[in-house]
């Protein structure tokens, strides 16, 4: 009498409150799965907004901080840098940027802004970098990108000069006189984008340096970052630049305060779940072990022995549990399709490859399956332990 037959056997009789406790299993995971795949979307979305639209790449090199002082790349060390990062095996594109503020003028109006120059890049390298704001052209040295407040409040258009003046320190106001090429929107009222897009060379001239500030480095698989930031960390230490490597999620406050209340909001979520499977698998063998105790006193009394019977139960237990992830598995895949099916338009998704509002979350789904699993065995080893103790004559006697 093998008990893990027995206990298969009686998982396919389909008794109700079997098949009630597999559903309320799958049901609790399910709630999670969507839970965890949210997270996931809205972790997408910010990557998305760090990454592309705030040009901010998948690893930042900076120069290393010399005596608590921030310091710029040289010309020598800077061109050394960009050839490394570019030659390093999994890197899309380099980008070198230096930041710069000042004045903006037009004639009767001017502004203060917070730009941004950077080497006009070969954006089709990298997907979904087309989508960003903000275009600039390689042929117009002096032409610049602004946003659509600071062009209103400039009254300025694609083709309108303007003069630009920079505070340098050290120094007397550098001014050059740039050209608007492009006039970009910010959707979301999102303060966190520049307002000023210039080429690096007409930023280097108007802050009077040939110094660089950082390189914004792009991978062709994102999903390797960790690895691709030793590896170029690696190699710039043994070119000996002093650099450091960081990481967009290291620099995105907005991902930052978002982990924090989604690690807290998921844990608080899954341990209530957990709680739930929990109650319903020890709930379910108490009762099922106590309406059979006379058909465990039976299989004693042919010759099972207590540890049979032990196993026979646990391993009911596990397979309740089993069954129950086999339906969240299921159930989850075909409600993240209908949601993204009917809340997302397909061409809209494509065209600025955005999130889905549920992207299931595989590692966080394979995390649940397994404690799950060992809750569904925790909770059965009190009521297994005491039906496989139970008193053979008294059981046979009720």
């Amino acid at each position: 009498m093998s008990p893990y037959r027995l206990a298969l056997r009686t998982l396919m009789l389909g008794r109700a409150r079997s098949v009630l406790a597999i559903v309320l299993i799958g049901a609790s995971l399910c709630v999670l799965d969507l839970f965890a795949g949210n997270i996931a979307s809205t972790r997408a979305g910010i990557e998305y907004q760090a990454v592309i639209r705030e040009r901010m790449g998948h690893l930042t090199v900076v120069p290393a901080a010399s005596a608590g002082d921030v310091r710029l790349f040289g010309p020598e060390e800077a061109e050394r840098t960009r050839s490394l990062l570019a030659r390093t095996k999994g890197v899309a594109l380099v980008v070198p940027e230096i930041k710069v503020a000042g004045i903006a003028a037009s004639s009767g109006h001017s502004a203060t802004f917070a730009g941004q120059g950077m080497r006009v890049p070969d954006e089709p390298l990298v997907p979904g970098l087309q989508g960003a704001p903000g275009k600039l052209q390689s042929l117009v040295g002096n032409g610049v990108a602004i946003s659509q407040p600071k062009a209103r409040a400039l009254a300025l258009r694609v083709g309108s000069p303007l003069t630009l003046t920079a505070a340098v320190a050290d120094s007397a106001p550098r001014q050059v006189i740039a050209q608007v090429v492009d006039v970009y929107s910010l959707p979301g009222h999102d303060d966190h984008l520049h307002s000023l897009l210039m080429p690096l060379e007409l930023a280097q001239d108007l802050l009077n340096t040939d110094r660089t500030e950082r390189f914004v480095v792009y991978l062709s698989d994102p999903a390797l970052m960790e690895l691709q930031r030793t590896v170029v960390a690696a190699a710039l230490r043994k070119a000996g630049v002093g650099a450091e490597v960081r990481t967009w999620q290291e620099l995105s406050q907005a991902y930052i305060r978002a982990r924090s209340a989604s690690d807290l909001a998921f844990d608080s979520i899954a341990g209530m779940v957990f709680a739930v499977i929990a109650a319903t698998v020890a709930a379910t063998m108490s009762i099922n072990a106590l309406e059979r105790r006379r058909e465990v006193a039976t299989l004693r009394a042919l010759g099972m022995r207590s540890h049979s019977v032990f196993l026979m139960l646990v391993t009911e237990a596990l397979g309740m549990a089993v069954a129950g992830v086999a339906v969240s598995l299921i159930a989850s895949g075909v409600l993240a399709w209908v949601i993204n099916r009917v809340t997302v338009q397909a061409e809209a998704q494509r065209a600025f490859s955005l999130p889905m509002p549920v992207e299931l979350d595989l590692n966080r789904m394979l995390m649940a399956v397994v404690t799950v699993l060992a809750v569904a065995l925790m909770a059965a080893l009190v009521p297994a332990f005491k039906a496989a103790r139970a008193n053979v004559a008294s059981a046979l006697a009720a």
